[in-house]
């Protein structure tokens, strides 16, 4: 009997061991499946290399902000340098869900963001980088423009980047007056500024931002509207002789955006956390430019390129052809919603000025 009995004691400890570590096992695997649940993984595409200034000043830090908010819930794929696809391409792959988050420009895409790609090359409009940074980033988060530029085209603005107004520079030629850029190829982007060149009757050359050194280089173009930052993120500081400080020739925003069903399928602190790191980075950002783009072109100046200071009567008369160009722009357009949308932007860098 007393031998029955330790046998039966040895069988009822071994079976609960057994059932205790096969619990354990179960609990281990229904938490890692859990953990892996809750982890969320978003693909990031942007047409900039590694090098390039917006990869260590806005990219990076979005995402370090981004996961480190989340508690390590948000994790992101990234892909530089067009990995994913052309520049021109992003907004649409975006939209497709090829990637979650993009970089995008508005002039690009006038048909699908008929409001912004006309309305920042309209010249004039700010004076600062976080002007109008800080201008375009409320606008693209309010109606209409929320609505027609990126609802319509299924992505949402997280975050705006909006550049010093544009200078022109060249290799060969110094330009003071609206009638210096007669007969020359001068690299735009979109339409207004096209217009704006056939007006001073130059030739407008369309390319897009990772072709400006090869188009500069194999003289494609001789002169190049674009703010100082972006000249040096792509290296043409080395092949220009002379630019300007005081044209303001349109300014230049682009952002990024997320596919919307990607978003709105996102637990809501999630959502709240991107939203509030893009408008953090997005104002950071604006005084940044603005700081970059003074030390920029006092490098240049350093390394040999004559930057020319318009005198207050050659501003006056790029302000009026500026005057002119608006007025035939709009004319054109004939969209009441472009002009209010236009008066609004002009209210919020009061606002930031």
């Amino acid at each position: 009997m007393r031998k029955f009995l330790m046998v039966f004691m040895f069988a009822f400890l071994l079976i609960i061991t057994t059932a205790c570590s096969g619990g354990d096992e179960t609990g281990n695997d229904t938490a890692k499946a859990e953990e892996t649940k809750e982890k969320i993984i978003l693909k990031f595409a942007v047409s900039q290399p590694e090098s390039h200034d917006l990869y260590a000043g806005t990219f990076t830090p979005f995402m370090k902000k981004v996961t480190e908010l989340s508690e390590g819930k948000v994790e992101f794929e990234f892909y530089p340098a067009e990995q994913l696809g052309k520049a021109g391409d992003l907004l649409e792959l975006t939209s497709d869900g090829v990637t979650d988050i993009g970089f995008y420009f508005p002039p690009y895409y006038p048909s699908k963001m008929p409001i912004t790609s006309a309305l920042i090359q309209i010249p004039g409009l700010y004076s600062t980088a976080y002007e109008g940074t800080m201008a375009y980033h409320e606008l693209s988060k309010q109606s209409p423009v929320l609505e027609t530029d990126f609802l319509k085209n299924g992505v949402r603005p997280l975050l705006a980047i909006g550049a010093q107004p544009a200078e022109l520079w060249t290799k060969g030629k110094e330009i003071k007056s609206p009638s210096d850029i007669k007969g020359m190829k001068v690299r735009v982007s979109g339409e207004l500024t096209n217009k704006a060149v056939l007006a001073l009757n130059a030739s407008p050359v369309n390319i897009t931002l990772p072709e400006l050194y090869e188009g500069l280089e194999r003289d494609v173009y001789d002169s190049i509207n674009l703010n100082a930052v972006s000249m040096s993120d792509y290296g043409l500081g080395e092949l220009i002789k002379f630019g300007t400080n005081g044209v303001g020739f349109g300014g230049v925003t682009v952002g990024l955006i997320i596919n919307e069903r990607v978003f709105q399928d996102l637990p809501k602190d999630i959502q709240n956390i991107l939203v509030e790191v893009g408008d953090e980075l997005t104002e950071s950002v604006g005084h940044r430019y603005d700081n970059n783009s003074n030390k920029i072109i006092q490098g240049f100046k350093e390394n040999g390129v004559n930057v020319y200071e318009l005198s207050e009567s050659e501003k006056a008369q790029w302000k009026n052809f500026y005057v002119e160009i608006e007025k035939s722009f709009l004319s054109e357009q004939n969209s009441p919603q472009l002009e209010n949308t236009l008066a609004t932007f002009r209210e919020l860098v009061k606002k930031y000025n």
